[in-house]
């Protein structure tokens, strides 16, 4: 095992991971950045659609905050939010410099537009893929340490115990090509793995602070469902830029149907709004769905062809012989996979966890700015102050406390945990456990429509599959990284469903058909999830601290919720 030190560890290479690496450096002397891949080419950053909030000095940001909040109902840490709104142009100005390239209007303005949910909010599109280029550039002309192609499995601690009492001292990996492991010891270590999600972290940076002790929140607004899909082939990425165009969604009769559900803003909804509709125009028997864009003028046709970012993804669908302009596209729903935008790693307007020595940015941290979900672009607006503020934090921490020792006994159990799968005589291949748990929790009532008995249903099921996850077997290190993967998602998905079962509300994406409204009168609270010193689950709810917020409700009701579902005959 290679053994490495530096001040600042940070885990995780998109847009909030760079961030905090820059401002680390610019602090601390020795900053190591490790992702499973390489720097700027992978990770959700590198292929989101790059619609990024952008408030301006000259906006009422008084009316930013409240539609954020208010779209957010009302979960938000309103200190996250106005940092994020006054921190946020120079972060964009100082992207700008190093290379970022944005999109102008006529008068030669910064072209900013409506995407996912907004009024009065506004975002930019840019080219994800230049953005991280010139991030990459900036790092390493700061010279920030690449540590690529390494998988992080576990956090270490400064007393070996895992949950600690103690400081969070750095983390153990294996190179995902070569199998060679490491140890990095720590000053401070931030975690900027991402969310929940099949297709991105399968949460394991946030199941990794959950072993060490750290808090979790929001977990139970994560869903089993409503990632869009083109063709049951293609991830459907770029929303917004679809809606600010203006997309319609109509049904196999033809019928556009978002007015059923979100009259004000059609399709230019939350993805829980529009799969939400979809999956009910399904069950009522008007599938299958589609996108239809053949109404575009001509202007429009060719931004989806020369705006940064999306116009490779449609020149793919083109080879595969998808046309928007003269047909309907399928539009799908994906499910069986759990998607989270605002659970993970609790912190505060610092990036600060519960545990010592332990910061979070970007989408591992839940985004606290969004409540349950508030508006496009908050995502990557909050990767840049957020991974900035990190940064500052976990430096100054780093330079105040110095670097503890590493356990030697913590450090080889950890490795031998992380190996374990490819030293196996026997055992379960990680792709049939995951088709396995796909299988079961794709159906929409668990994965959609939950009641106490579907959600109790899960969690018998997790059980079992916690128990194959300790008899997975693989063969090379590739499928030592699914398996390390799939470990972490079958624990968290423990936690998202206990989080559900506890939340007696529909709100967001708890949907709850046994408790058909959303309750402002008991359910303002946050739940926190943490494992206890037994190693078991434990839970508390937060009430959300309105009192001191200047967003608030105007009345504290409980609030009818159509979830357009209608029981199944023999149900």
């Amino acid at each position: 095992m290679q053994q490495l030190k530096c001040d600042v560890l940070v885990i995780g290479a998109g847009l909030a991971g760079c961030w905090a690496a820059i401002r680390a450096r610019e602090i601390a002397q020795k900053v190591i950045l490790v992702d499973i891949a390489k720097v700027a080419k992978s990770g959700k950053s590198s292929f989101s659609g790059a619609g990024i909030l952008c408030p301006q000095e000259s906006d009422d940001l008084d009316m930013w905050q409240k539609e954020i909040v208010e779209k957010g109902q009302y979960f938000s840490d309103q200190d996250c939010v106005r940092a994020m709104l006054e921190e946020q142009p120079k972060r964009l100005d100082e992207m700008g410099q190093w290379g970022m390239k944005f999109e102008y209007d006529k008068n030669g303005k910064v072209f900013r537009h409506v995407g996912l949910n907004h009024v009065n909010t506004r975002i930019i599109t840019v080219d994800s893929l230049e953005m991280m280029d010139a991030l990459r550039k900036r790092m390493t002309g700061l010279g920030v340490t690449f540590l690529e192609r390494v998988m992080v499995t576990d956090l270490l601690t400064s007393d070996g115990a895992s949950p600690t009492q103690g400081y969070v001292v750095g983390a153990t990996g294996f190179n995902i090509r070569s199998g060679e492991t490491f140890a990095i010891n720590a000053g401070a270590t931030i975690i900027a793995t991402g969310g929940t999600g099949f297709f991105g972290s399968m949460g394991e940076g946030i199941i990794q602070a959950y072993r060490a002790g750290a808090e979790l929140t929001g977990m139970e607004f994560t869903r089993a469902f409503d990632e869009m899909g083109f063709n049951d082939r293609y991830i459907g990425v770029h929303l917004n830029t679809y809606q600010r165009l203006g997309m319609k969604l109509v049904n196999a009769a033809g019928e556009r149907f978002m007015e059923r559900y979100l009259p004000s803003l059609k399709e230019r909804g939350r993805r829980e709004d529009l799969g939400l509709a979809i999956v009910s125009e399904g069950m009522q028997g008007r599938a299958p769905i589609y996108m239809d864009l053949r109404h575009f003028d001509e202007e429009s046709m060719n931004k989806l062809h020369t705006l940064p970012s999306i116009s490779r993804v449609v020149a793919s669908l083109e080879d595969e012989g998808i046309d928007f302009r003269n047909q309907l596209v399928k539009y799908v729903v994906t499910s069986g996979y759990l998607w989270s935008r605002a659970g993970g790693i609790r912190n505060n307007v610092y990036g600060e966890t519960n545990l010592p020595g332990l910061f979070v940015a970007g989408e591992a941290g839940g985004y606290p700015t969004h409540g349950t979900y508030s508006v496009g672009g908050v995502n990557l607006a909050s990767c840049c102050v957020g991974g900035y503020r990190a940064g500052e934090y976990a430096a100054r921490f780093a330079g105040e406390s110095g670097t503890k020792p590493l356990v030697s006994e913590q450090v080889k159990s950890m490795e031998a945990r992380a190996l374990q799968p490819l030293k196996a005589a026997t055992g379960i291949s990680p792709a049939n456990l995951a088709d396995e748990i796909a299988t079961f929790i794709s159906p929409a009532r668990i994965a959609v429509f939950q009641d106490g008995s579907t959600i109790r249903k899960v969690l018998d099921r997790a059980e079992d599959w916690q128990a194959k996850a300790g008899q997975l077997k693989v063969e090379d290190y590739h499928g030592l990284v699914k398996a390390n993967r799939l470990s972490s998602y079958v624990q968290g998905a423990e936690i998202v469903y206990n989080g559900h079962l506890e939340r007696e509300e529909t709100r967001s994406v708890n949907i709850r058909i046994d408790f058909p409204f959303t309750d402002n009168v008991n359910w303002l609270k946050w739940i926190v999830q943490w494992k206890d010193r037994s190693g078991k689950l434990a839970m508390k709810k937060v009430p959300v601290p309105l009192y001191r917020y200047p967003v608030k409700p105007k009345e504290y009701t409980k609030i009818p919720v159509n979830l357009h579902y209608s029981k199944p005959e023999g149900e």
